[in-house]
């Protein structure tokens, strides 16, 4: 399985050029040119990290000097698209606000209404209801959680390749711990509903869903990207965000032993 630097990694590849080209404001001060040549150099050295158990400590510091060389619209796309996924968000906030050029960029502060909210539901903090309608029934996030079982959310949608690659762990730790005090569950999220259905037929997926979620999952707990696993205890507070392969197992055999 890849690790979560080789998959960032590997999406900074793909999706350099349409950032300079699409995502750099209006007012920006260097040109798509510069971008690049700021860009292609750390993403070379992105995958040049060695995978040594420490792989995701080394992207963090390398990123963090980008950075702090880059107050510019190449540090503003690493910003947004790498350390968003590995930092904590109060460092994130602290890191933008200590920065002027961040501070103004129309990208981070658009970013920052999502990064607010991930600190409304971080670790600790009590879960935040949703609704979701599909052929006339509405289904809530609190139908599930806060009713005296462990939840693991899946946030996810059809055409999602992470998400998809994330279902067999979640089916796994359904079938072996399902029952009085633990539950799976699945939010589609950006998804059509006909899509869902095919995929969950397909997958073979047995837990329940909560259908046609569209933005409304993804707008209480600040995502912008899926699949989003979170934990929630029996009471409804946030155990865990981020969860992803082996640590979604031993994170729930953990809190159930």
């Amino acid at each position: 399985m890849k690790t979560l630097m080789m998959t960032l990694a590997a999406l900074f590849m793909m999706t350099a050029t349409s950032f300079a080209q699409d995502a750099v404001p209006a007012t920006k001060l260097m040109s798509k040119s510069e971008i690049d040549a700021k860009l292609a150099p750390f993403f070379q050295k992105l995958q040049a990290i060695p995978e040594d158990g420490n792989e995701n400590e080394t992207l963090k510091k390398m990123s963090l000097d980008f950075v702090k060389e880059n107050p510019n619209e190449a540090g503003v796309y690493v910003i947004s698209n790498l350390l968003a996924h590995v930092l904590p968000t109060q460092e994130l906030l602290n890191l933008v606000d200590s920065n002027d050029f961040f501070k103004k960029s129309e990208q981070i502060q658009e970013a920052k209404k999502n990064w607010l909210v991930q600190l409304e539901t971080a670790e600790g903090k009590m879960f935040k209801d949703f609704e979701a309608e599909y052929e006339g029934k509405v289904s809530k996030l609190s139908d599930y959680v806060g009713k005296g079982k462990y939840v693991l959310v899946d946030f996810w949608a059809s055409w999602c390749g992470p998400c998809k690659a994330e279902i067999p762990n979640l089916i796994k730790v359904y079938n072996q711990y399902k029952g009085e005090k633990f539950e799976v569950l699945g939010v589609a999220t950006w998804d059509k509903p006909a899509d869902t259905k095919k995929a969950i037929e397909q997958m073979g997926i047995p837990y329940p869903q909560i259908m046609n979620a569209q933005y409304a999952g993804s707008n209480a707990y600040g995502i912008t990207g899926i699949p989003q696993i979170i934990l929630f205890a029996p009471d409804g507070k946030i155990v865990k965000r981020n969860l992803r392969g082996a640590d979604i197992e031993k994170t729930v055999a953990e809190i159930l032993k």
